[in-house]
């Protein structure tokens, strides 16, 4: 996308400049010659550019004569190129796109801590679905232009993106990478997600990628790669559907919890910064079913283990994550409370 742009931008300019650069050559140069006002000259460079066909002055002297041949030969074919440029530039939406991209641009570089999902198919549109709807800052990449726009309409929602291939490292720069959260590989081909990896390593060694993949085979290659994590998409959804058979009642509570957009609960996770008043406290010294009326479901430690049902004497600390089930509002409230610096909190909230 970055050279696409580019490469619009610059045959306007050119030809925008080329235009300008003949009309003040006519008009300086007929004000030389003939003494006549900078009025007279512009407009007499205009009708001998357009071809409109006005009758010369009498008093025009031989050097003008020559200078009018000279502007009419190199002016005709120049000014209809450039004129032409510019009429298809504007006409054919060039102006339009290119504008457009450079305000995605615009609201791309102000992103941090965003989601690049990676490939404009089936997986990647449940991908960008449930962004939406968890309200993350996502931008999609793909290298075919018409898909994303197949895309869009498919999911009837504005969406950031970007046209280019994920194995150019040109691309990921434009979607800012090294500014990104995590990245989604959701390409159809093991081999595509694979070289995509690659260069998502190579410009920000220490991001985290999550990659699908069709063939259990090409796990341990993703994972040499330096994929985080590998959703094998056989196994998701022979698991789903074993779950739905045998034990179909906690199937429908998950996906109600999950996936429902009008939901009453919902699953959050929420980390723990190292300024917050909870930090080096007990869930009991915290008490956040009093205040906030939620149910901490596992404490993940800053080791990436799992503490699940977690106890009154579990002592909570920065970095560790919590993961609990309530309302959206209460969940809102929780992380306004996190994120209190004063260790007086709890006593004047009392």
């Amino acid at each position: 996308m970055r050279e696409s742009l580019a490469l619009k931008m610059r045959r306007f300019t050119i030809s925008l400049v080329i235009f300008i650069l003949i009309v003040l050559i006519g008009t300086l140069g007929y004000t030389m010659l003939e003494d006549w006002s900078l009025l007279e000259s512009l407009f007499f460079t205009l009708v001998t550019l357009s071809t409109v066909g006005y009758n010369l002055p009498e008093s025009i002297t031989s050097g003008t004569q020559m200078f009018t041949i000279i502007l009419i030969l190199s002016g005709i074919t120049v000014v209809v190129y450039s004129l032409s440029t510019l009429t298809s530039f504007i006409i054919e939406g060039e102006m339009k796109n290119a504008l457009e991209a450079r305000k995605r641009m615009k609201k791309i570089n102000n992103m941090k801590n965003h989601y690049i999902v990676v490939g404009a198919g089936k997986t990647g549109f449940f991908v960008c679905q449930n962004m939406i709807k968890e309200k993350k800052d996502f931008i999609l990449l793909d290298k075919s232009e018409e898909k994303i726009h197949q895309f869009i309409q498919e999911i009837n929602e504005e969406i950031t993106y970007i046209v280019g291939d994920a194995k150019n490292e040109n691309a990921l720069l434009d979607a800012g990478i090294e500014r990104a959260n995590s990245v989604i590989l959701t390409l159809p081909s093991d081999v595509d997600n694979l070289f995509a990896a690659l260069t998502v390593k190579s410009i920000a060694p220490d991001i985290n990628i999550i990659s699908k993949v069709n063939d259990p085979e090409s796990v341990k290659k993703l994972s040499y790669a330096g994929i985080n994590k590998i959703v094998l998409e056989s196994e998701i959804s022979g698991n789903r559907l074993a779950y739905m058979a045998t034990r179909p009642n906690i199937v429908s509570f998950l996906e109600t919890i999950i996936h429902t957009p009008e939901k009453d609960l919902q699953l959050e996770e929420v980390k723990i910064p190292e300024n917050s008043w909870i930090a080096d406290k007990t869930l009991k010294e915290i008490a956040l079913p009093d205040k906030v009326d939620l149910i901490v479901i596992a404490v993940r430690k800053k080791d990436n283990k799992s503490i699940f049902n977690p106890k009154a004497s579990t002592k909570i600390e920065k970095d560790d994550v919590i993961i609990v089930l309530g309302e959206d509002s209460k969940i809102m409230k929780l992380k306004e409370i996190i994120n209190k610096e004063d260790e007086d909190y709890e006593v004047k909230n009392q």
